[in-house]
């Protein structure tokens, strides 16, 4: 969800191009790893420290992920049923298939990223997983950037150059869950 709204408040600012998704806690080890767009989504960070610089299964395009606009929209962005751990990276790669994408990849060489500790328990794994995997397909078109719901409380940018703009926002209480993740 939160992917989603950044893609949002970003298209506020600028009409851009080209999305570069970055979990916060994973530092690129070779700059030669192209920050860009391609004619597929690109999976960047394939050769993370703690998975032994491997992928642990090729379906994974969690970490880091760039996409057109056009590539994004046609995908509905993220599911915004994923809360805790695991899932969300899963049903990415499954939206990229069903919309017709190939996944692109750096070679591992480039591809390294070491998994910053910073300190922070883990988020409980999402019971439900598996089972709101089994549906990625058919929620892509109801699920996603089209059925976002969120309000902005802040949005702090002070220089014309700056490199990030911290934005605060409320998702709401989610005490009503849509019906295809009970």
């Amino acid at each position: 969800m939160l992917f989603n709204i950044g893609y949002k408040e970003a298209l506020r600012l600028h009409d851009f191009q080209c999305f570069v998704f970055h979990d916060v806690d994973l530092l690129l080890e070779d700059d030669r790893n192209y920050y860009g767009c391609a004619l597929n989504p690109r999976h960047l960070s394939v050769a993370v420290d703690k998975f032994g610089y491997r992928l642990p299964y090729f379906t994974i395009c969690g970490g880091v992920v760039s996409f057109t606009k056009e590539q994004f929209e046609k995908i509905n962005g993220y599911s915004n049923v994923y809360w805790g751990w695991g899932g969300e990276d899963d049903d990415l790669y499954q939206r990229i298939r069903a919309a017709k994408y190939t996944l692109s990849r750096p070679m591992i060489e480039l591809g390294c990223y070491t998994m910053l500790n910073v300190g922070h328990k883990s988020a409980p794994k999402d019971p439900k997983r598996h089972k709101k995997l089994q549906s990625s397909a058919k929620r892509m078109t109801t699920d996603g950037l089209n059925s976002l719901q969120y309000d902005v409380i802040k949005s702090i940018k002070t220089a014309e150059y700056q490199l990030y703009t911290n934005i605060t926002v409320n998702i709401g209480a989610l005490t009503k869950r849509p019906k295809y993740t009970r």
